[in-house]
């Protein structure tokens, strides 16, 4: 079985010959600066400045030897990295939004929130990036193209676009934005009004670039906690889920495209309210937090919805031995079943051993 049917049908919880597998093959599934080169020093594979492609987080594109030896099934085919103007370790997003370097990691953390005082009336002059920059572009489809037409992978269009609640938080202030969920929905909904169009422009623009190429296209919108929701659910349902759905919509209606959703944490509450508006897999698998083991997600959402990743990296990938890992990603697949593809729970971090990371990969199903 070929590598783009076997994530197709794991996507639509099919049987396929073996588990799929992604290393490297979204933002989230690539490893840190730092850990990409432990790798590449622990396989003896030719050192190189690898680029950056989340600023955030500090995550890098894998190399290809590196996707090879791991038999990942997905290549992405991302937009293109505007690298931000970095001085005195911060910089500005096209939102306003101002990051600062969380030392000595590579990671940028919020520190100013341009929309903390607004009023509604202040939306109308919000500062926007461009979606329709052309930098952000320039040769994606030829890239889709080369990789439909000359490898047997599936081909995921990466994540990008903002989601409306993980950059309503930024715009506004963490706390700011909860108490806006509760006493002033209105000014919430103009917000996502905004972004709403924003998020059209953009994935209109990426799916002309990268349709009918890729099999997969990228959505993140983080809603959990380690031990629960960030809100209760019935204000999910209220607020925010009417705009997931609009967006969902929208992709589905510019190409016959599979949604992937990355959405950390305790999320079991809302997994029924994700697959009815149009989500087909769930990343990043947070096992870990409240209500997640793989038992239970298998057994109430695995007829509903595939799910993507789940290796975790909080624990057993940093300190857990290569045996434990194997053993826990047999424990992944046999309790998800059809419907999974197989990957860490997030970005590798620095702290990562390189056996662990292969650990995932390089073990024998019964």
């Amino acid at each position: 079985m070929r590598s783009r049917e076997r994530v197709l049908r794991a996507l639509n919880r099919q049987e396929t010959d073996r588990t799929p597998r992604d290393f490297g093959g979204t933002v989230v599934t690539c490893p840190e600066y730092y850990a990409h080169k432990r790798l590449r020093q622990y396989f003896q594979i030719l050192d190189a400045d690898d680029p950056i492609i989340d600023y955030t987080m500090g995550t890098v594109a894998a190399c290809e030897e590196l996707m090879l030896k791991f038999g990942s099934d997905v290549r992405r085919v991302g937009l293109n990295v505007v690298p931000p103007q970095i001085e005195n370790g911060m910089f500005t997003s096209g939102f306003g939004i101002r990051f600062k370097r969380a030392e000595p990691h590579l990671y940028y953390d919020a520190v100013y929130h341009p929309l903390a005082e607004a009023e509604i009336e202040d939306l109308d002059d919000m500062t926007l990036p461009n979606p329709d920059d052309p930098a952000l572009y320039h040769g994606l489809r030829d890239r889709a193209k080369d990789l439909f037409d000359n490898s047997p992978f599936a081909v995921v269009a990466d994540f990008g676009v903002p989601g409306f609640y993980e950059t309503s938080q930024k715009l506004r202030g963490y706390e700011n934005l909860a108490c806006d969920l509760l006493v002033d929905t209105e000014f919430v909904t103009a917000l996502y009004d905004k972004l709403l169009e924003l998020q059209k422009r953009y994935f209109k623009n990426y799916i002309e670039h990268v349709a009918p190429y890729a099999q997969v296209i990228c959505y993140a919108d983080d809603l959990g906690m380690q031990d629960r929701l960030q809100m209760a659910p019935e204000t999910y349902r209220a607020v925010i889920k009417p705009y997931h759905k609009k967006i969902f919509d929208y992709i589905h209606s510019l190409a016959d495209i599979k949604i992937l959703m990355h959405c950390c944490g305790a999320i079991t509450d809302v997994i029924d309210d994700l697959a009815e508006i149009g989500v087909d897999a769930l990343n990043p698998v947070q096992v870990r937090a409240a209500g997640m083991s793989p038992e239970r997600l298998g057994r109430d959402f695995g007829g509903k919805i595939a799910f993507w990743g789940g290796v975790d990296e909080q624990k057993l990938l940093p300190h857990d031995t290569p045996a434990q890992v194997s053993a826990e990603a047999h424990r992944l697949c046999k309790e998800l079943g059809s419907g999974y593809i197989l990957a860490p729970g997030h970005c590798i971090q620095a702290d990562t051993p390189p056996e662990n990371v292969a650990a995932i990969y390089c073990w024998k199903p019964d």
